[in-house]
């Protein structure tokens, strides 16, 4: 099936759930720098939800991402509204310009009916070097 769209938000988007984890922001990313921490990150994503009478359905979410040594994104979530279309838990991602994407169910995948959001969950080292997470941007294609 060919994707409909492809809907992305920029890194400097990220929201945090905690408000005492402050997100610094640069052009192309959305910085976590807390040594010793771990917590939740959102990124609102644009959604197209009906394209000439047709709902559309998400078919995969994507995730633009850096680490340092010991920073790393342990959960990967996909929302529509507030339901929960897809939950990853248990990730070590690491690495430098590292792309990840993540095919939904197929049967069926689920029909967007809200609007999609990502939610993030990130643990940091305590090496004020090396624990950070860069995210420069997420998103999800659409059929």
């Amino acid at each position: 099936m060919a994707i409909s769209q492809a809907m992305w938000v920029h890194g400097h988007a990220l929201q945090n759930e905690n408000p005492a984890l402050t997100v610094g922001r640069i052009g192309w990313a959305g910085q976590i720098r807390h040594p010793g921490t771990s917590g939740w990150y959102h990124l609102a994503i644009p959604t197209a939800v009906i394209i000439t009478d047709i709902r559309l359905r998400v078919d995969a979410a994507m995730v633009m991402f850096s680490t340092g040594a010991q920073g790393s994104i342990k959960s990967f979530h996909v929302w529509d509204g507030d339901n929960k279309i897809l939950g990853l838990d248990g990730l070590n991602l690491t690495g430098t310009n590292v792309f990840s994407r993540f095919v939904l169910p197929q049967n069926p995948r689920p029909s967007v009916r809200w609007g999609l959001g990502i939610s993030i969950f990130t643990a940091l080292g305590t090496d004020p070097n090396a624990a950070w997470v860069d995210i420069h941007s997420g998103g999800v294609d659409l059929i």
